[in-house]
């Protein structure tokens, strides 16, 4: 009898374990996803305002050069509007969508794979 309760011990401590690091692997596999999703929203930030400057650059230099404020303005609202139709025709390309699908997942679960 006194083997069978130790090893119904042994079985609970192994299983114990096993639970912990699972538990373990686990966080630390939601944190370094988290962690990377928080890198991308910052570079998405950081990118946005280097858009917005640059915008306000090239509207301030093309209305220094064509000596109307509007037009440089006007000009760049026009480029933007013409990247948007442009986007909007390409929404359902199967290959912009496929590569920015890739480009995701392997910056967002990169390190997933490695190490399994």
């Amino acid at each position: 009898m006194l083997n069978i309760s130790e090893i119904i011990q042994t079985i609970k401590q192994l299983i114990e374990v096993r639970m912990q690091l699972i538990k373990d692997e686990v966080n630390e596999k939601i944190s370094t996803i988290m962690a990377r999703i928080f890198l991308l929203l910052l570079m998405m930030t950081v990118s946005v305002m280097v858009l917005l400057f640059v915008s306000f650059s090239l509207a301030f230099y093309l209305s220094e050069k064509m000596y109307s404020t509007y037009k440089g303005f006007l000009y760049v609202g026009l480029l933007y509007l013409l990247i948007f139709i442009l986007i909007y025709f390409l929404k359902d390309s199967k290959g912009i969508l496929g590569s920015f699908q890739n480009f995701l997942k392997n910056f967002v679960f990169r390190g997933r794979n490695k190490e399994d």
